[in-house]
């Protein structure tokens, strides 16, 4: 998600699959799509019959494979490098759309002439901190060049004689900068250097050392065919025929579309391979167009929709990022300052955060108290689910709710997983039947014996999706509403219900509470109970009388509309 949303703002497929129909050519790499969604896979096949070249480059001979024109088997693992030979050939070779670049991508915005890149460094870029192991974007100069200094400069951004105004630390959505392209009422070919929206400065030839363009260049010249080949196992013949293909099929009057799928991003370089395939799309100018794009082949029914609600640990609904542990987050103002943008669909930024602590919080949010950003939790760290788990295995951990998840079976290095699970105090696990994560305390191949491990187990019955009403969001982002066919069977209950209830429990406990780390709970807005008593579809009483209303939810979660 990070790498799509780096790119184009939003962590999703850019298109829908009916479109796939329209291609001139589709690349398909981490992805057997004719086999994991047969369904969607019949677009691809119609743009075959009329004429389309199908590519497949994967480690292994798949259906898709068999269903394409080429198949170029790499080494897993090694899909980066192929990129950065495909990119590279676009570049050395100039195939790309030059006028879809400089209009609608930042390829012609200037960085700070003080960033490094990792041909200077030694493989890093400015700003590494040995110590912590990261970088520091305002330390290493991660910024556009801004305009010479209104005292100091003639304001037309030819680069010298003013003082330069760095954003430091400005990062944008997501962490990312994402503004970039042409302003709108400027020629992408013109002769200014600077776009009035975001004064940036920019040059439109494509040739100063330090534009967006140069750096890709320079940075990629290393991905030759032959080097590319020796990474990936195959031929330096192979890479070329694909680079072509890709570029015969872009441009004016051809669109390519680049599919994928978790073979991408299951990797440790996941974000890294979809930003590459996202520059590679850039600057062939298949964005945006019919027949292009990047398709984002999700790996499980409603992924996408968990996404956009989100479950994710670093955002709030409306892909509002977490507020993190530290000074730029300590505030509203603060918060909206470095997570906001100036201009385009994120200049909202205010309103959508405003918005979100009105419908937690309710009339307890006012101006006056920063409609309580305060009580809001903040992330200190990186709780994605390989850290989780070794967060457990430390014994850092006390407790974790399992819902629709199987990791103690279905995660990478399950055996870490397993010792993590071993070291908590309790673990919920709601599913529908004994899962390996239910068990992991008895069923542990190469673990101790049941007597040596101290977990509390709480099994809890769930409903199945035919037994509870909801949406789903589909690879496209398509959302479709389904009620619930049947009741769930004696205590079983939706996941819904479980976290509503117990929600409701916590805040019983706490309601007479003075203590300033229970007012946020107190407070909070838990409102969710049917206003007429729930039916089924045939038209008779459920017998769940007290199931939440998961329209509500849905409307809590697109926030409060404030006059």
């Amino acid at each position: 998600m990070p790498g799509l949303g780096a790119s184009f703002g939003r962590g999703a497929a850019t298109g829908y699959q009916q479109d796939l129909a329209n291609s001139d050519c589709i690349l398909f790499m981490g992805s057997n799509m004719a086999e994991a969604h047969p369904v969607g896979f019949r677009w691809p096949m119609k743009a075959k019959a009329r004429g389309a070249r199908l590519i497949h480059v994967d480690p292994r001979f798949t259906r898709t494979s068999a269903l394409c024109h080429q198949h170029v088997q790499i080494r897993a693992g090694s899909d980066i490098a192929f990129l950065g030979a495909l990119i590279n050939h676009v570049l050395t070779h100039e195939r790309y759309f030059k006028e879809y670049v400089l209009a609608y991508t930042n390829a012609s915005t200037i960085i700070d002439e003080r960033f490094q890149d990792t041909e200077d460094l030694d493989g890093l870029f400015s700003g590494y901190d040995a110590e912590a192991r990261d970088y520091d974007p305002s330390e290493g100069h991660w910024s556009y060049k801004q305009p010479e200094d209104e005292k100091g400069g003639n304001g037309q951004g030819g680069g010298s004689g003013g003082q330069q105004k760095e954003q430091k630390g400005q990062k944008g959505v997501h962490g990312h900068g994402i503004d970039g392209g042409a302003s709108v009422h400027q020629s992408p070919g013109s002769s200014a250097t600077m776009s009035k929206a975001g004064q940036i400065q920019r040059d439109p030839t494509l040739q100063d050392p330090h534009c967006v363009f140069q750096m890709l260049r320079r940075h990629y010249a290393r991905y030759t065919p032959q080097l590319a080949a020796d990474i990936c196992g195959c031929t330096p013949e192979q890479i070329v025929q694909v680079a072509e293909a890709l570029c015969e099929n872009s441009g004016r009057e051809r669109t390519t579309a680049l599919v994928y799928a978790v073979g991408w991003t299951q990797h440790t370089t996941g974000v890294q391979n979809v930003r590459a395939g996202g520059v590679l799309q850039l600057l062939l100018g298949n964005m945006g167009r019919p027949g292009g794009g990047i398709m984002a082949l999700r790996g499980h029914a409603s992924i996408q929709g968990s996404t956009d609600i989100p479950t994710l640990y670093d955002l709030m609904p409306g892909y509002l990022p977490q507020p993190t542990a530290g000074e730029t987050h300590e505030t509203l103002d603060g918060y909206v300052q470095y997570e906001g943008l100036p201009t385009g669909y994120w200049a909202n930024f205010r309103k959508f955060i405003v918005s979100l602590l009105k419908a937690y919080y309710g009339d307890a949010a006012t101006p006056e108290n920063d409609f309580h950003y305060d009580w809001l939790p903040r992330i200190d760290d990186d709780y994605s689910m390989l850290p989780i788990f070794r967060r457990m295995a430390h014994g850092e951990m006390t407790g974790y709710f399992l819902f629709g998840q199987n990791p103690a079976a279905g995660s990478v290095n399950a055996r870490m997983v397993r010792q993590g699970l071993r070291n908590l105090k309790w673990l919920v696990v709601a599913d529908w039947f004994e899962t390996e994560s239910a068990v992991f305390w008895k069923s542990d191949p190469g673990g101790p014996p049941p007597e040596e491990v101290g977990t509390e187990v709480f099994f809890i019955p769930a409903a199945t999706s035919v037994e509870k009403e909801g949406t789903l969001t589909n690879t496209q982002r398509l959302i479709q509403w389904h009620d619930k066919a049947v009741d769930p069977p004696e205590d079983c209950r939706s996941d819904l219900w479980f976290v509503y209830h117990l929600g409701k429990r916590l805040k019983a406990l706490c309601k007479d509470s003075t203590d300033p780390k229970d007012q946020p709970l107190r407070r909070l807005t838990w409102d969710y109970e049917p206003d007429e008593p729930p039916v089924l579809p045939d038209g008779t009483p459920s017998r769940i009388t007290d199931e939440p209303d998961g329209l509500k939810v849905l409307q809590e979660i697109n926030g409060c509309h404030l006059d």
